[in-house]
């Protein structure tokens, strides 16, 4: 056996160990899962015999640990991630929102945990104060970017909206409320949420003007609540300062989110539109938080006392809402 893959082997079958009591009893539970002799089980956790591709996966599952946590070191360019894929079902868009509930939800429980958002894109839970806005982006991404045939020929209607989606994206942002976060902003943040209201009035999506109208309203609404936030260094509007809000003087590029819950660290990127692909590889997660933080060095933080540079960043967004909606008119 290769001596790279052994010690490929070796980590894992190690870091399935530091999760049971002692490692006791591992030799028997996987013969059991494997469908192997306790001899070939304990031959496979010596590295004297590799893991086959089945294998892997049967111990990821079972165990329920990633196989990313052993690439390290000499082979950290490979790279494992989680990702869920939504295409045209509406089941797994569904899913995609609950496990996205799911992750905001463990970071809150954990103490020490905390949330570092360099935002290309709004973040999807400021579009969830509003429970017509809710709808509204809710639809747009079940019609025009997961394609679902049944909002294929509709306009938009906040009543085709399962009550089950929009409670799961309120309480999304109530305990994303609850993690310290810093978010990076730039100029061209809000400008796909925009693009979107303009694509569905200039495509006929809309009832009439006053519902186009009214979506321009709620953003305006977001983006006065989160400016109150960055005055005040809060989320939930009090004396807990668990916010911090920074404009970037540079392009983006993408959605990229560093997440600490307690001594792990994951990250989570951008892909296809709205899906997020995560993993907690050691190497990938610091050079995502390598460059989050050299962004921050070319930001500046608007949050607490920089009230000038404040009003001047959040002026321009409100302007943009502004021509949308002399547009509309």
């Amino acid at each position: 056996m290769e001596a790279q893959s052994k010690a490929i082997q070796l980590a894992f079958i190690d870091k399935i160990k530091s999760g049971l009591l002692n490692g006791k009893g591992i030799a028997d539970e996987l013969a059991d899962i494997l469908g192997l002799s306790t001899d070939s089980a304990y031959r496979r956790m010596r590295g004297e015999i590799p893991l086959n591709i089945d294998e892997i996966d049967k111990m990821v599952k079972h165990f329920k640990v990633s196989f990313d946590m052993a690439l390290q070191g000499p082979v950290d360019s490979l790279v494992s991630f989680s990702y869920l894929k939504i295409g045209g079902d509406k089941n797994n868009f569904h899913l995609w929102l609950q496990t996205l509930l799911g992750h905001v939800k463990n970071i809150s429980k954990v103490p020490n945990s905390h949330i570092i958002y360099a935002a290309d894109d709004v973040p999807i839970w400021h579009h969830f104060a509003n429970e017509e806005f809710a709808s509204f982006k809710l639809f747009y991404w079940l019609k025009s970017i997961v394609s679902h045939e049944e909002f294929a020929h509709k306009k938009f209607d906040a009543n085709l909206i399962d009550d089950t989606l929009l409670e799961a994206a309120k309480q999304m942002l109530h305990y994303y409320n609850q993690v310290p976060s810093v978010e990076i902003w730039s100029e061209d943040t809000l400008n796909s949420t925009l693009k979107q209201i303009e694509y569905f009035w200039e495509n006929d999506f809309f009832e009439d003007k006053s519902q186009a109208l009214r979506m321009c309203d709620h953003i305006e609404l977001v983006i006065t609540n989160l400016k109150k936030q960055a005055q005040l260094s809060s989320k939930n509007m009090d004396s807990n300062q668990n916010f911090t809000l920074f404009k970037s003087e540079v392009m983006i590029g993408n959605n990229s989110i560093v997440v600490q819950i307690a001594d792990t660290k994951m990250a989570f990127v951008s892909n296809n539109t709205f899906n997020m692909i995560s993993t907690s590889n050691p190497s990938f997660v610091a050079e995502n938080e390598s460059w989050i933080k050299n962004l921050m060095q070319k930001s500046i933080q608007i949050s607490g006392q920089s009230e000038k540079q404040r009003n001047q960043f959040f002026k321009i967004l409100f302007d943009k809402i502004e021509n949308l909606k002399a547009l509309i008119r």
